[in-house]
């Protein structure tokens, strides 16, 4: 995951409405398997998280409980993180959906959910994907991202199209960070080379590296482009991923002979061919 900041304090943990309970309890016990499949394959993505929370009630009990009542703990970085491997089962992904999404949880508690739902198998991909532009959360949202490449490859593949799309530049860097996983690199192409005029450096740079490390068709040129980039962060990404591409040829560029007498001694290092990093 991604190195989101959130200071740790100590928290208040919330509840959902009792009257929300009290409806999903009367689903568990009297909901049909008709009905929930309705749910689950139909275009409504808060009935789909319903649905999955309602079966891993029906079904395990001990893992549904657990998913909407353990606290996460201290993680590095000051994040916070479920770290409990009972919740690494596909049947905790509905349950942790439902409180992300009905839960009333601070921020701290609903990124840490993010995370979780995402090592919960592969079955939360799909409504992941349907539930995120109704997100209002950056940080969910990014989280969310950041990891769908572990989500199923059709699913991994929509929810990077909508990163590339988001109005918050940590949602579109994240999305160019998890195209680097995406298969072919064909499906990310275009949101790549346009992601390299992104207005957010962070992005541009993250675009660069992916672009690189995929060798994305026609990415040369843009790369090329990237190295008068006003970002320092952005033209030794371009040239670290131009040498990646063919260091022989990008030894020749004028724009890397340029790059040689840069203000950042980072990327002067590295277009002189030096190991420094960034």
């Amino acid at each position: 995951m991604t190195a989101l900041f959130c200071l740790f304090a100590p928290l208040a943990f919330a509840a959902p409405d009792p009257a929300w309970v009290e409806m999903r309890d009367g689903l568990v016990r009297d909901a049909s398997e008709a009905e929930l499949h309705a749910w689950e394959i139909g275009t409504d993505w808060q009935k789909r998280v319903l649905a999955m929370d309602v079966r891993a009630w029906q079904f395990d009990r001990a893992v549904a409980s657990l998913a909407w009542t353990e606290s996460p703990a201290p993680y590095r970085n000051g994040l916070l993180r479920f770290a409990d491997p009972r919740l690494q089962v596909a049947d905790a992904a509905g349950p942790i959906l439902a409180r992300l999404v009905w839960g009333k949880e601070p921020e701290p508690v609903r990124v840490a959910l993010a995370e979780s739902v995402t090592r919960a198998g592969k079955a939360w991909g799909g409504v992941v994907a349907a539930m995120l532009p109704a997100e209002a959360d950056v940080l969910v949202r990014t989280v969310l991202v950041e990891d769908g490449r572990y989500a199923d490859p059709a699913s991994a593949l929509q929810l990077v199209h909508l990163g590339f799309e988001d109005n918050a530049a940590p949602v579109r860097a994240a999305a160019a960070r998890t195209a680097a996983w995406i298969t072919p690199a064909t499906a990310v192409k275009d949101d790549l080379l346009s992601s390299l005029e992104d207005p957010d450096a962070a992005v541009r740079a993250e675009a660069a590296r992916t672009v690189g490390w995929l060798d994305v068709e026609g990415g040369w040129q843009p790369l090329v482009k990237r190295l008068a980039d006003s970002d320092a962060g952005v033209r030794l990404a371009a040239l670290k991923a131009l040498q990646h591409l063919d260091s022989a040829s990008a030894a020749t560029l004028p724009e890397v002979q340029v790059l040689r007498q840069d203000k950042d001694t980072r990327v002067q290092r590295a277009a002189m061919g030096s190991s420094g990093g960034e």
